[in-house]
């Protein structure tokens, strides 16, 4: 089967015009809606007949009617201007982020409540926005936004952390702490604990390579309530630190966002932190220069949902 030759002159110009005749079928309307002289229409069709080798129209002093190929040419160029003005509607879209990709990593801690709701929220504003969702520690989401390979992140933060995290972060919620317990443990029938009570126990704390943010954090508690933690035992995952503290090899400290997924015989007491202390929170991270336009668009509807909450 021989290729298709297109004339290397046929542009959009002479679609268009060709487009216009056959919806109108006649020459003179074609024009003005075109804003052409009718002759100058007239030579751009000739034109295009000349370069496809083929009558278009069949034309006679009372009427313009499409030859079959001419109807066969314009069921296609239809879909070539339909095709056309979608591109250009979802390259506008693309760049003011109404369409786009985003990729987003989370913690143990966000994923049990914060970034589903705000996922929903964002989904129902921006539905053809897609989204990737990663598992990733605080301080690796940190390393991904800094390298580009991340556009968003939900992590761990607190105030007076001597260390910046490299990146900008919102507060989206406060993130208060709690003492892990075995259900046998003295002070497991509590309703809340003073840190300063704990001074004594022996800690299950996050690996380092993982942690690192909210070892910061869990350390800093301490010191502010008086005492060095007796660190005991690592591990590197909710589910780990969980087995260890039922295992009885120590107590841990973590987020009031796990209360409820606790093992069977576990408890989870508020910890009563008096005077000076740093405070917790869950929050987006991003990379100021992330040049993604969906990112602000995520940013702003987690603000928005915040003006809401606190209004």
């Amino acid at each position: 089967m021989s290729e298709t030759m297109i004339p290397a002159r046929l542009d959009l110009h002479h679609l268009r015009a060709f487009k216009t005749v056959a919806e109108q079928l006649h020459f003179k309307k074609a024009a003005e809606l075109l804003h052409i002289t009718q002759p100058g229409l007239t030579r751009i069709i000739k034109k295009l007949e000349d370069d496809l080798q083929v009558d278009l129209f069949e034309r006679s002093t009372r009427q313009v009617k499409l030859t079959a190929a001419g109807f066969l040419l314009l069921q296609e160029i239809e879909q070539v201007f339909v095709h056309l003005e979608r591109g250009i509607e979802l390259a506008q879209k693309a760049k003011f982020g109404d369409i786009g990709h985003l990729i987003i990593a989370y913690n143990d801690y966000a994923v049990q409540d914060v970034l589903p709701r705000t996922l929903e929220h964002f989904k129902q504003q921006y539905s053809n926005i897609t989204t990737d969702l990663l598992y990733m520690p605080t301080q690796q989401q940190i390393q991904g936004l800094q390298q580009g390979s991340l556009d968003l992140g939900f992590g761990f933060a607190f105030s007076d952390d001597p260390e910046e995290l490299g990146v900008l972060w919102k507060p989206v919620c406060r993130d208060d702490p709690i003492v892990l317990l075995q259900s046998d443990h003295p002070l497991a029938k509590e309703k809340s604990i003073p840190l300063v009570e704990l001074a004594n126990e022996r800690f299950v704390v996050g690996s380092k390579t993982h942690w690192q943010v909210w070892r910061r954090y869990f350390y800093s508690l301490c010191r502010h309530a008086g005492f060095h933690p007796n660190s005991v035992q690592e591990a590197s995952t909710i589910t780990g630190i969980m087995s260890m503290v039922a295992a009885n090899i120590g107590i841990a400290v973590l987020s009031q966002s796990l209360r409820k997924y606790v093992h069977r015989d576990l408890v989870a007491i508020d910890l009563d932190l008096s005077g000076q202390h740093p405070q917790s929170f869950i929050n987006i991270m991003w990379q100021e220069s992330n040049a993604n336009p969906c990112v602000p668009l995520f940013i702003q509807t987690i603000s928005s949902e915040l003006m809401a909450a606190s209004a």
